[in-house]
């Protein structure tokens, strides 16, 4: 298989995907919604997460663990905690609604709380708190991702799940700071990506079904585990996401859920103009900008959301780049769904 990438525009991807998803039985609002929130992981720079994943929500709606015309509801609110029910939909539209909640409490109460339950895969855990901080808040979110796949530290069997975490605070200028990151070292959609566009796995990312260190993607789907990043530290993260949300939400546990799939997710904000006027906290976080840009040569050192930003403004003039192997899938998944292949123009 070659490995030539094909470019295409963010608008075009959007199309396929909105098509797609509403041929596995979406409303168009609700496929509109996911498609977007796919395609600005590509945008951003986080492939793994983008459009690939059609072929992935497919076989879910097939198996009928994803319930592609279910809306997501506020199943109950009090004070500043909510729990929203994504009634086994789309995971990209409970998180909306999760987020406009949590931001509407907070500003209510100063800072708000909301879970989520009976959902699928979320997307990118960044979008959302990235919205919160859109709004002068701080965001925090993390997650518990159904079946075991990552090994503990010390360990070799999958007890765990790849269980991302992200943090956001309001940014000085045109980008909020934004965290987002796996608690395995690389996200299962990073393997099945490099996989698909036939590259190999930074050693020390993964081990075989025998418990020995392996760059080989395919090992993934053969009953090898991920590992948890930082050793010990990633691993008591994710140990404590995994219970948090996983209990918190109903999902259980990777380990324990009788489900296997899924994503418990817990939604934070806190309004930090009850701490500090919106102007100081701009005017602080533009000079420690500052400073951390100085802390090493031109363009070395990044702000968290930073290199998403850039990489949206570039991606958004220069295309979204493909490479032949996820190209292939994205064919294979819109003919499956009579979506005319041509649609998929290239730009170069």
């Amino acid at each position: 298989m070659s490995n030539a990438e094909t470019t295409y525009s963010a608008a075009t991807l959007v199309e396929i995907g909105t098509k797609v998803i509403c041929g596995m039985g979406a409303p168009l609002e609700l496929a509109n919604a996911v498609s977007k929130s796919l395609v600005l992981s590509n945008l951003v720079g986080h492939d793994s997460h983008g459009i690939i994943r059609l072929m992935e929500y497919s076989g879910w709606v097939e198996s009928g663990n994803l319930i592609p015309n279910a809306y997501p509801k506020v199943e109950w609110s009090k004070e500043a905690t909510s729990l929203i029910d994504g009634g086994w939909g789309w995971g990209q539209s409970a998180s909306y609604l999760a987020t406009e909640t949590v931001i509407a409490s907070a500003r209510q109460y100063g800072t708000a709380t909301v879970v989520l339950s009976r959902t699928n895969h979320v997307g990118r855990l960044g979008e959302y708190v990235d919205l919160i901080s859109q709004a002068g808040m701080m965001g925090i979110a993390f997650c518990n991702t159904g079946g075991p796949i990552v090994a503990p530290f010390g360990g070799v069997k999958r007890v765990l799940g790849t269980n991302p975490y992200a943090w956001s605070l309001p940014g000085a200028d045109n980008y909020n700071y934004v965290l987002d990151f796996s608690t395995a070292v690389v996200a299962a959609g990073k393997i099945i990506l490099a996989g698909m566009s036939g590259e190999s796995i930074e050693p020390g990312s993964l081990i075989d079904k025998n418990g020995q260190p392996t760059t080989n993607a395919a090992d993934l789907a053969d009953g090898g585990s991920l590992l948890a990043f930082g050793g010990h530290k990633g691993s008591g993260l994710s140990v404590l996401i995994d219970l948090a949300a996983g209990i918190l939400s109903g999902n259980m546990p990777a380990a324990i859920s009788d489900s296997g799939f899924g994503n418990g997710t817990i939604f934070m904000a806190v309004d930090i103009s009850r701490y500090a006027t919106p102007e100081l906290f701009r005017s602080v976080a533009s000079q420690f900008e500052a400073i951390m840009h100085n802390a090493g040569e031109p363009d070395r050192v990044l702000l968290p959301g930073e290199f998403e930003y850039k990489t949206k403004l570039d991606r958004e003039v220069a295309g979204i780049s493909v490479s032949s192997g996820v190209r292939e899938n994205i064919l294979e998944i819109a003919e499956k769904y009579g979506v005319d292949p041509l649609n998929l123009r290239k730009i170069s």
